[in-house]
């Protein structure tokens, strides 16, 4: 049993969890809400994959970086923390873009009004 890619899953996903926080992307900027959209994100892809494995489309992989738990058959532990990574990555960088996006419009852009100065202030 490894836990190398759990670990890496895990380290990825602290320091993603650096940059929000540098930025308020997404958990620190409104931490409830980001919470609603981390479950919706794991309850939509976990049934993706379990639909997937049902199908037979879906195959555990086999791996020495792998702990070898099974949450349920075919689905690794890893699986978990890695959807729940993904969708994280994805809204940090939704976040990212959206902060981009607010600073090259200028005050009548976009996201004016919204109340975020500390991003105003990274100019």
């Amino acid at each position: 049993m490894s836990l190398l890619y759990l670990l890496s899953i895990l380290a990825s996903g602290f320091c993603m969890g650096l940059v929000d926080r540098r930025w308020r992307l997404f958990l620190f900027d409104r931490p409830r809400r980001a919470l609603v959209v981390l479950a919706a994100g794991l309850a939509y892809f976990l049934t993706w994959d379990l639909v997937a494995i049902g199908l037979e489309i879906y195959h555990r992989g086999e791996s020495e970086a792998m702990t070898g738990i099974e949450v349920a058959p075919e689905l690794p532990l890893e699986e978990l923390f890695f959807i729940v990574f993904l969708c994280y990555v994805t809204m940090v960088l939704h976040g990212l873009f959206r902060m981009l996006l607010a600073r090259s419009s200028g005050p009548a852009g976009p996201a004016s009004g919204t109340g975020h100065a500390r991003r105003e202030a990274l100019g």
